[in-house]
């Protein structure tokens, strides 16, 4: 089996920009279902995990991050593509999820390429033309941004990451003239920094990176209802557009649990919504990893 353009239109709820149909058919995301036996060993292994120590999110792992970044930035300096940008976590095990289900994957770096297909969509429909400036907070080694610059290349790119090996990879970027108009900045999700500003017709997005702090988002939040970006979109764990009812699903939110990720941010804007402060609207994407389907598309404005 193959995921197709209609598969993912299905999926988004809308038709796909060119340049994601034609990064669908380059990738030739082939699979095949699993065997009874094969999803009952999967599933076995997943909640083996959940019953052992596993190491949770918060501050105490900038360390991981910056020893995690720094890898790809030394890949970058050696091999001077951006495929070297590709972070570490992905292409782990061939198995990854889809429409609610686990799958065997047959392509290679299935998961990555699955993801940034997904992301690309819901940034090309929402974000397109539309803004002069494209914010990524969380960045890591900018491989979001730098594609988005290929589908724009009259945005300009800010990325903000919170280790410093993030603004050097940036920095790298620029010295080999790979895009001439990101720039890098560091930023705390846990201490937002008020001194950097978002400018005018503004986009901002988060991607696996809003994950890390659990249920202290708020601060960040009251920063954006401050700097006040056109719009917000975050691709991050959320069990309330998940199934309970699902087995696969269930998984899912207790490693969401286990791993002390993100948790509360779609019933906070929601309240926000209440309050007449800001209009929120979520997709669930339908594709995940091993243990997780952690990118669903969250998005909101303000309300001015």
């Amino acid at each position: 089996m193959k995921i197709t353009i209609q598969d993912i239109e299905q999926a988004v709820g809308f038709e796909v920009s060119d340049s994601c149909k034609m990064l669908i058919n380059k990738f030739d995301l082939t699979y095949r279902e699993l065997t009874k036996q094969e999803r009952d060993s999967i599933i076995l292994n997943i909640i083996n995990v959940l019953n052992n120590d596993i190491e949770y999110a918060g501050k105490h792992r900038l360390e991981k991050w910056e020893n995690g970044w720094y890898e790809n930035l030394e890949l970058l300096k050696q091999e001077k593509n951006v495929d070297s940008l590709t972070p570490k976590y992905f292409n782990k095990y061939n198995v990854a999820r889809w429409k609610g289900d686990l799958i065997k994957c047959e392509t290679e770096y299935f998961d990555y390429k699955l993801h940034i297909i997904l992301v690309d969509a819901i940034l090309h429909k929402h974000v397109g033309t539309n803004y002069s400036n494209l914010y990524e907070f969380g960045c890591g080694p900018a491989y979001h941004l730098l594609r988005f610059g290929n589908f724009n290349p009259n945005i300009n790119l800010i990325g903000l990451d919170w280790a410093k090996a993030s603004q050097n990879i940036i920095k790298e970027i620029n010295k080999l003239k790979i895009n001439n108009k990101i720039t890098g900045y560091n930023f705390d999700y846990f201490k937002p920094d008020y001194k950097i500003d978002i400018a005018p017709n503004s986009a901002i997005f988060t991607c696996a990176s809003l994950e890390q702090i659990g249920d202290n988002y708020k601060g960040f939040i009251d920063y954006l209802l401050t700097k006040q970006p056109e719009l917000c979109v975050h691709f991050e764990p959320e069990a309330d557009i998940l199934d309970k009812n699902s087995l696969v699903d269930k998984l899912s939110i207790m490693y969401f649990n286990k791993r002390k990720y993100l948790n509360g941010l779609l019933s906070y804007l929601y309240q926000l919504q209440n309050e007449g402060k800001i209009e929120v609207s979520y997709q669930r994407l339908w594709g995940g990893s091993y243990f997780i389907e952690g990118y669903p598309a969250i998005i909101w404005k303000i309300k001015k």
